[in-house]
């Protein structure tokens, strides 16, 4: 295994299911909120209502869904996962083509392929430690962000073009044929996955759902790693629900100029990608983690201080493109702190409870976003969204992770 893992042919089609699943998603994210804003023309609080109904399933259903990860193989959830979001997506050009789009509709379909991302991704990730071994988790993790950093900019890139010609509904229809695709290279991943023991002492779903809170709330590593996400997810979760209606009514973005945008900015997750491991071997996880997360504040900047016009689109582009970058690589690192420091058989539980914590805080931000920006205004909302983005580091800097200087080594597993 000190082989390049591009030789890996199952990490390779792990790797692949990732880029075109996120290339599907990178054209949604450019056409939803056109069909929202645009065509629909939903109102600030609709916004952050439809930014609610998809964020909420991580709070309700994160739990139970690490328990059966723990509980049963992985793979068939991954797939299932898949195709029932493609379905739910697949709803919308045809509401479209009959007339009968809406914002209700829209709510379901957010909260039905939510709710499938939440069973599929907490399978997905917590897979990977099962597909390789515990000392290539970081290299794994980069490289997955980086094709998620690579397909969210070329799917933003081709859904600009594509809802700039076909419409926004119609351009859905590329998202569920990436579904489709994603589904079919899971399904050829020829390593066998284990079926995972289940322990005598945890007899019922519940109980393992609260054993996997346990564990994550009294682990010394994963705790302080868990608490800075749920700060970072909390303020990004206000700043994201109004920026695109930001760009879309106070900038005037086309189409065109959103999905360049999100292009440009999907770069930098690649960026941070590539670098992440040599300057996690340099300098050690809690410097890197940190820098990263002192950067963020100043990413935001330039959509506070720029107006409309090309410009102001390059500032805005730069300052995203850092931003991602900053995001991917404390991502990365702390997701390989907490897959490497977690028992194997508490890989799904401790994700989804992370899950749970983290996003927990997301519905409420969307609903927090959608009154301030009503209230206050949206540029008052993203101000106020940039000052708290100093929280996260806040909260890891003064943790005992702070001084953590490289990577820990993987416990030996237990019954």
């Amino acid at each position: 295994m000190g082989r390049s893992l591009w030789r890996h042919g199952d990490f390779v089609r792990y790797w692949s299911a990732n880029a075109v699943d996120l290339v599907g998603s990178g054209v949604t994210s450019v056409a939803l909120p056109m069909i929202a804003v645009v065509a629909l023309h939903v109102s600030v609080w609709e916004a952050s209502l439809l930014a609610f109904a998809e964020r909420l399933p991580p709070l309700v259903f994160s739990l139970p869904a690490g328990a059966l990860a723990d509980r049963y193989r992985k793979r068939p959830t991954m797939i299932t996962a898949t195709l029932v979001s493609g379905a739910a997506l697949a709803v919308v050009p045809l509401a479209d083509a009959t007339g009968r789009l809406s914002l209700e509709l829209l709510f379901a379909v957010a909260l039905i392929d939510s709710t499938a991302l939440v069973f599929g991704s907490t399978a997905r990730i917590s897979y990977l430690p099962s597909l390789l071994p515990r000392d290539r988790l970081l290299e794994a993790n980069a490289n997955a962000g980086a094709v998620a950093s690579l397909a969210d900019s070329t799917g933003a890139q081709l859904g600009g073009a594509v809802v700039a010609v076909l419409g926004a509904a119609r351009a859905v229809y590329l998202d569920v044929a990436s579904y489709l695709a994603c589904a079919l290279l899971l399904g050829s991943i020829r390593t066998p996955e284990p079926t995972p023991e289940r322990p005598v002492k945890t007899a019922t779903l519940r109980s393992e759902m609260k054993e996997g809170v346990l564990y994550v709330v009294r682990h010394p590593t994963i705790r302080p790693l868990l608490l800075t996400g749920t700060a970072f997810t909390a303020v990004f979760a206000v700043l994201t629900t109004v920026w695109s209606v930001y760009l879309l009514r106070e900038l005037h973005y086309s189409a065109t100029a959103l999905g360049t945008l999100l292009s440009v900015a999907a770069l930098g997750g690649v960026a941070g990608a590539l670098v992440v491991r040599p300057l996690v071997n340099r300098y050690g996880p809690a410097r890197v983690m940190l820098t990263a997360l002192a950067v963020l504040p100043i990413t935001e900047l330039p959509l506070l201080l720029v107006g409309p016009g090309r410009p102001g689109q390059v500032a805005i582009a730069t300052g995203l493109f850092i931003q991602l970058a900053a995001c991917t690589i404390q991502g990365s690192t702390q997701r390989s702190i907490r897959q490497a420091v977690c028992d194997p058989s508490m890989q799904g539980r401790m994700l989804a409870t992370g899950q749970w914590i983290t996003y927990g805080t997301r519905p409420l931000a969307a609903l927090l976003a959608g009154a301030s920006g009503t209230w206050i205004g949206l540029w008052n909302t993203l101000a106020l969204g940039t000052l708290a983005l100093a929280t996260p580091f806040l909260v890891l800097f003064t943790s005992s992770l702070r001084t953590l200087h490289q990577s820990p080594v993987a416990p030996p597993a237990t019954t």
